[in-house]
């Protein structure tokens, strides 16, 4: 069983109340920008590899 409530307020980015129904509407506009930026991070973090590029190289400098 889920312990966690479906939003009813349609602000929660998961689908789940998270809380953002309290906010003001400048509140939350800025948890709002806060998560999405938070989730391009995550998603961008997996583009890049260990050595430092999306290709798989090594930094700009670096010496083998």
């Amino acid at each position: 069983m889920n312990s966690h409530n479906k939003c009813g307020c349609g602000r929660s980015p998961t689908g789940f109340c998270i809380g953002w129904h309290a906010l003001s509407e400048d509140a939350y506009k800025k948890a709002k920008s806060d998560y999405e930026y938070e989730q391009y991070l995550k998603r961008a973090e997996n583009l890049w590899f260990k050595e430092g590029s999306c290709t798989g190289g090594r930094p700009p400098g670096e010496i083998d």
